[in-house]
């Protein structure tokens, strides 16, 4: 379905998924993400799983150039194209949408 990223990227009228419901002190709402938003979901609950079961971060993982409140995490606002596929043009990575 197509609407707004209720993520990181915020962006309107992309195609997004349902993840889930959520509850606030007086309101329930369900939740859309983009494609790129859930990789990133993905990819911080993966890196918390290794904290919490004690296993070494990636060697080679990326520096980000702006941090926001989850350490390492990139909001993917800048998106290019590069060689066929899309890319974030803050910290690079690869994004599958």
């Amino acid at each position: 379905m197509t609407g707004t990223c209720w993520l990181y990227c915020r962006r309107e009228e992309v195609a997004v998924l349902w993840v889930g419901a959520v509850a606030t002190p007086g309101a329930t709402g369900d939740v859309y993400a983009c494609g790129p938003c859930v990789a990133e979901l993905a990819r911080m609950v993966r890196l918390q799983a290794h904290v919490r079961d004690g296993i070494a971060a990636p060697a080679a993982a990326p520096r980000r150039r702006h941090a926001t409140t989850v350490v390492g995490a990139c909001e993917h606002r800048r998106i290019e194209p590069r060689e066929g596929k899309t890319h974030c043009g803050e910290c690079g990575r690869q994004l599958y949408l």
